[in-house]
């Protein structure tokens, strides 16, 4: 097996590539493992070096396992870059500010132990296919987007870091206009709401823990679709706080005193269309940009995801079937 390790190194706080280098030359030398580093130069680069590293594993007939060394945009260019293969696996070594994919299966820390993570095991997970690109976890839209759209340039000003620029710009939102009136269609089925937000899950979380959808799978073939209904901002953090922890959601139900603000639903298919005339900020796996309609469809089986051994073997003791 070949270990190719993509590293971002502009991700997070510190260089990743002077901190990760020595590791994974340790971790390879301890398991005599045959290893290549390379590094991304520009945004899409991963993408890139991930197809040249499929391709040659196709034509070796050899497994290559690509580790993702970054944030959530670096893991989610190496996904886009080996779908559909069934040679290439991608790792992910956590090291950018949110890394919400791995809360999926574990916690940051499960995925750092670079010999465990090397000796770890695949499982086949879902993507999810939308007119802008491709997402391993969640596509959303609206006020939670807009906050994320807006952070780089709060973090433009002196003494402005991470939280304070992820609180500067809540504040901005709520100071401005809230909410769109979009036209939503699952499965063919479809409605007109106002709406203050609308995550479409084929993972748990994003947003640096936002838990979205509790009980999603990433390999049922299903989306669990959240739609945040337009209030009055009196009631957007009472209601953010349930949602950020989690709690909305309970085999299905959402809990009685916010069923009036929060709608769920599962299916394949989602169409959203602007019907207000203003833009609509949408995320994709952390990347955001300004959109007037927005199609996404789970596609099954997509991908291949190594979980470390450790944490692999432990899901298998709980019966849980990847």
């Amino acid at each position: 097996m070949k270990h190719v390790f993509i590293i971002n190194p502009v991700s997070g706080q510190r260089n990743a590539s002077a901190v990760l280098r020595p590791k994974i030359l340790a971790a390879a030398q301890q398991l005599e493992a045959d290893v290549e580093i390379v590094e991304t130069q520009y945004q899409g680069h991963g993408v890139e070096l991930a197809r040249q590293w499929t391709d040659w594993a196709e034509r070796q007939k050899e497994i290559v396992r690509i580790y993702a060394c970054g944030g959530d945009g670096t893991l989610n260019e190496v996904l886009v870059g080996i779908k559909g293969s069934q040679w290439a696996q991608v790792a992910c070594v956590p090291c950018g500010s949110g890394n919400d994919f791995i809360r999926n299966y574990g916690c940051r820390e499960d995925f750092l132990n670079l010999p465990d993570l090397m000796e770890g095991e695949a499982c086949c997970i879902d993507l999810i296919e939308t007119n802008i690109g491709w997402s391993g976890a969640i596509c959303s839209a609206g006020l939670d987007a807009q906050v994320a759209y807006n952070i780089p340039k709060f973090r433009r000003f002196p003494f402005c870091g991470g939280s304070m620029a992820y609180y500067l710009s809540i504040v901005q939102q709520l100071l401005g206009s809230l909410g769109h009136r979009l036209s939503i269609e699952i499965d063919g089925k479809t409605i007109e709401q106002d709406c203050l937000m609308i995550a479409i899950c084929n993972g748990s979380c994003y947003g640096g823990g936002f838990i979205a959808a509790p009980e999603a799978r990433l390999d049922d073939g299903l989306l669990d679709i959240l739609i945040i209904r337009k209030i009055n901002r009196l009631r957007i953090a009472k209601v953010l706080a349930v949602y950020k922890n989690g709690l909305h959601l309970k085999n299905g139900q959402v809990r009685e005193d916010v069923r009036d603000i929060i709608c769920f639903e599962r299916g394949r298919q989602v169409k959203l269309k602007v019907l207000d005339g203003k833009p609509l900020v949408v995320t994709l796996d952390g990347e955001c940009s300004k959109q007037m309609e927005l199609n996404a469809a789970v596609v099954p089986q997509l991908a291949w995801v190594v979980l470390p051994k450790k944490l692999a073997a432990k899901r298998k003791e709980n019966c849980y079937v990847l």
